[in-house]
């Protein structure tokens, strides 16, 4: 049937033009489309060891020196520390919340702010390894709030599992370490350098991302120390945060937490404004960057050109169909069942699809060639056998989604003249001849 097929393709070469040249375009851009998505769930797919689920950002202000509860005692550097280590405590006792952290407004998870810093080994120079700087208070359980792991997900953290009385202490990524030194060496109580600044590494902890669907970032987390004059700036950089306990609801705790601790957090000049859950500040900053839209946009596009393309089959199909009435009932009358009817018009559809998506991949070939194809978090750290890496594996891949999924379509096309075909008798097609 096949070695048929070819021939009538090749005697009706000029129609089949057309079909193949339509395909061939939705070939390249369906493939094109496909790469971004699936380098996209990739790493998506990568585990983070930052968890912002039941994750709050606690805002706090502080009463405006004209306001007639603001009280001039309460605002020394002194009484101001005092008042926001009590806050901390009233918070940490609250029934429902789990654990307290603080960090300061650049280090906030989701928030898409970003503070690079580099590190070298004090032996190696040439070898500088950048990441994010995330400044966290000793003062709170920041590890705790975001659900840091390490050991690659097996044991929870906690600020209190490291040292930070050396005022040089830092603890590093997994990922860092691996950049930092190569040899696959422990990281723990080695010296880094920043400048002219010495740090030692007291810890190690899984990588995390800065958006869900990036890869891991090198990251180095170093002690913040609160000051009190920090705290009497309204627009200070501190960030407080709470975890709540898991079987408590999001909206229980929310509605809660506001009518319980609206009082209780009027501590001094300060005052509870509002709280956020982290969960949703990372939905709404990824959506602000623009890449929520930018899959959905995708997203339709491909939707856009496989519904083009459904028509498009469908329309050349059923033209063909009625015009080798004669044809269809001559086979039928020599014994050719419905199945192998439908058979053959399918076919000669995926026979067309095969010439165009060998055409599509010799110019797509030349996309990656010329290195054009975008590969989402390749600056940010470059994992060990990552399979977007793998350029031509990656190709084979999204190429083989790319065809199956127009082959579905094209078959669901083909399927309604392809059946009216097989359900003419042979006699009427043979009467119109």
């Amino acid at each position: 049937m096949l070695r048929t097929v070819i021939i009538q393709l090749w005697n009706r070469r000029r129609s089949s033009l057309s079909i193949i040249l339509e395909l061939f375009c939705v070939c390249c851009l369906m493939w094109y489309i496909t790469d971004y998505l699936f380098v996209y769930a990739c790493n998506c797919s990568i585990p983070s060891c930052r968890d912002t689920n039941h994750a709050w950002q606690v805002n706090l202000s502080v009463y405006p020196s004209d306001y007639s509860g603001f009280r001039a005692e309460e605002n020394t550097p002194e009484a101001c520390l005092a008042n926001f280590e009590r806050i901390l405590r009233v918070l940490r006792d609250h029934p429902d919340v789990e654990t307290t952290g603080v960090c300061d407004d650049m280090s906030i998870p989701g928030s898409g702010s970003y503070f690079g810093q580099g590190f070298v080994q004090p032996d190696d120079t040439t070898n500088t390894v950048w990441g994010q700087m995330i400044s966290i208070s000793p003062l709170a359980d920041f590890f705790r709030v975001f659900g840091y792991t390490r050991d690659g997900g097996r044991t929870p953290v906690s600020m209190h599992d490291f040292d930070w009385s050396n005022p040089g202490a830092v603890v590093i990524s997994r990922s860092a370490e691996r950049a930092l030194f190569p040899g696959g060496e422990n990281a723990v109580g080695r010296e880094l350098g920043r400048g002219s600044w010495r740090e030692r590494v007291v810890g190690v902890v899984d990588d995390i991302k800065r958006f869900d669907f990036l890869r891991p970032q090198h990251a180095f987390y170093r002690p913040q120390k609160i000051t009190g004059e920090q705290l009497m700036n309204p627009s200070g950089n501190v960030a407080v945060f709470v975890r709540s306990r898991a079987n408590i609801s999001d909206s229980r705790f929310s509605e809660n937490f506001m009518k319980e601790m609206s009082d209780a957090l009027q501590i001094g000049n300060f005052y509870l404004e509002d709280i956020v859950a982290c969960s949703s500040v990372e939905a709404r900053i990824t959506h602000m960057f623009g890449y929520t839209n930018e899959v959905r946009v995708r997203i339709c596009l491909m939707v856009f050109f496989l519904l083009n393309i459904l028509l498009c089959v469908l329309g050349t199909f059923w033209y063909r169909v009625n015009i080798r009435r004669s044809e269809t009932g001559l086979r039928k009358a020599m014994g050719a069942s419905k199945r192998s009817v439908r058979s053959h018009f399918f076919l000669e559809g995926l026979c067309l699809l095969a010439v165009a998506a060998l055409l599509a991949m010799i110019v797509e070939a030349q996309f990656v060639k010329a290195g054009l194809i975008e590969t989402l978090g390749k600056s940010e750290n470059d994992l060990p056998g990552y399979l977007p890496d793998r350029t031509a594996l990656r190709f084979l891949i999204t190429n083989a989604i790319t065809t199956v999924t127009l082959a579905l379509v094209i078959l669901g096309a083909i399927w309604i003249p392809a059946q009216k075909a097989a359900s003419v008798p042979p006699v009427d097609a043979l009467r119109d001849e």
